[in-house]
């Protein structure tokens, strides 16, 4: 399978990688098949709110990983404060949400700009126990996820009114999804339920 690239004008190690890019052109890039979708998966959304309010009668938010959810922690609003968030894994860990952001942002991408979890195009970056729940992938394309322990994947916005916009044709739409494991914080070995969480951020590179 041909993993489709990301452009980013803040790296120079992409900048050369996108030279690379520029000289094979785009016309290798085929479709993706359709992303599998489980209907079954909750959805919920995290912001300051639900931590300070935490924060009243415990020190942490809590988030429960062995529940087939996808949590979108959402900063639109304000800040949030992620020292203040725990992960409990499906085996019983409880993981620090922020370790585990610094983790994956300095994790090793090739010639790939790292996701900045703080800097989504959308405000907001998700996370789940489960790498297929977030809807995004194929089932190829999860499958290169579990060989890599990260995926690229670029589309153009769904329509006139999608966010953000950009009138640069040279900006792309790009998703990123990332699997860390909960105990090293690097990539999942045994990719066993409970051993890692998957992170999926948005970003328009330009």
């Amino acid at each position: 399978m041909i993993r489709q690239s990301i452009r980013s004008s803040k790296s120079l190690a992409l900048s050369v990688a996108l030279g690379v890019i520029a000289a094979a052109g785009f016309a290798g890039c085929v479709a993706s098949e359709e992303a599998p979708v489980d209907d079954a998966v909750a959805h919920e959304r995290i912001t300051q709110a639900e931590v300070s309010k935490a924060l009243e009668t415990s020190e942490f938010l809590s988030l429960d990983m062995s529940r087939d959810t996808v949590y979108a922690l959402d900063y639109s609003g304000g800040a949030i404060d992620y020292a203040r968030i725990k992960l409990s894994t499906g085996n019983g860990k409880e993981v620090l949400l922020s370790e585990q952001m610094a983790a994956i942002e300095q994790a090793d991408y090739g010639d790939y700009p790292a996701p900045v979890l703080t800097e989504a195009s959308d405000d907001r970056f998700s996370i789940s126990s489960n790498e297929a729940a977030f809807g995004k992938l194929s089932e190829s394309e999860l499958d290169q996820l579990r060989t890599d322990g990260f995926f690229y994947t670029e589309e153009p916005p769904s329509g006139p009114g999608a966010k953000p916009q950009s009138t640069d044709p040279d900006c792309i739409h790009a998703y990123c999804e990332v699997c860390t494991d909960n105990t090293t914080g690097g990539r999942p070995e045994t990719w066993k339920p409970g051993t890692y969480t998957c992170y999926l951020i948005e970003h328009v590179w330009c």
